[in-house]
């Protein structure tokens, strides 16, 4: 018994001991710096690779752990009903139609439709049959028909399309109460594979995206530093990447979070990605460079 106890024991103790190990390198990785990262040129590429897939699933849990914060379940919900209480306020005596690439109305006026979330009233639905939507972009409301096109837009993206020609749609009342019917058939599979994607296609698609963001930017500059840098290895651009990297993430995680229709946040996150790993893979052969200078 005695034995068994002293077993478990040294195993919490060997744990402890990884735990606190990983987070030093994590907190001399955070900032790329010469009193770390030259010690990287005497570490294997196997370790650094190890190290990177637990604190890569770490960023993954975190980026779904907030992402589902941001839509959970009682948060989805309320949308639906918000938008399907929306929707019952179109008039009985509207009809739209689109033909021949033309948005058609009955109404003299504009038809707007308004959502409530949080009780507050958000401006979503414009129609406006003589309203032709020019250059000059509104960023409200998010969905604007015009006379010859549609406009979407949300937080700052907006995107405009023509009606196609071979469209022939024709909105009423009761295709609307249709709609509303087939939102309440399909939401429970709706929630089923919405979840499923984000507890297992988000950290995924998190992972492989920024692995090989950072295998290519190492690349690009290993390529680069050839030149300043004879002596230089593909291998050790990419450790450090895969060290240098942890601020990009982060940053990229909560950009998505607070701006998650942002466009340019992949241009962002590209950009932090290559000056880390440009500076860390630097920094990594700083005191060769200073001592070769020094001769």
């Amino acid at each position: 018994m005695k034995l068994h106890f002293f077993s478990d024991y040294s195993i919490i103790i060997r744990s402890m001991k990884k735990v606190k190990h990983i987070l030093e390198i994590f907190v001399h990785s955070l900032i790329p710096q010469d009193i770390y990262y030259p010690k990287l040129l005497h570490t294997r590429l196997l370790f650094s690779i190890q190290y990177y897939l637990v604190v890569i699933i770490f960023f993954s849990l975190l980026y779904t752990s907030i992402a589902f914060y941001q839509f959970s379940p009682k948060t989805v919900l309320n949308y639906k009903i918000s938008l399907i209480n929306s929707l019952s306020t179109f008039p009985k005596e509207a009809i739209l139609s689109v033909t021949n690439g033309v948005l058609e109305s009955n109404l003299n006026r504009p038809l707007f439709l308004w959502v409530y979330q949080n009780n507050q009233p958000l401006f979503v639905f414009v129609a406006h049959g003589k309203e032709a939507l020019t250059k000059v972009k509104i960023s409200l409301p998010f969905v604007f028909l015009g006379s010859e096109k549609v406009q979407f837009s949300y937080k700052g993206t907006i995107i405009q399309k023509s009606y196609d020609h071979d469209w022939n749609i024709h909105i009423t009342k009761e295709r609307v109460q249709s709609f509303i019917a087939y939102i309440d058939s399909i939401f429970p599979s709706f929630i089923f594979f919405f979840y499923l994607s984000l507890l297992i296609v988000l950290p995924l698609l998190f992972i492989g995206g920024s692995t090989a963001l950072i295998l290519l930017l190492s690349a690009i500059v290993f390529v680069l530093l050839r030149t300043f840098i004879p002596h230089i290895h593909l291998k050790k651009c990419i450790q450090a990447g895969l060290h240098g990297t942890h601020l990009p993430l982060l940053t990229t995680i909560f950009l998505f979070m607070l701006f998650p229709s942002m466009s340019n946040i992949i241009i962002i996150a590209t950009a932090l990605i290559f000056i880390f790993t440009l500076v860390a893979t630097y920094e990594m052969y700083s005191k060769e460079l200073f001592q070769r200078s020094g001769r």
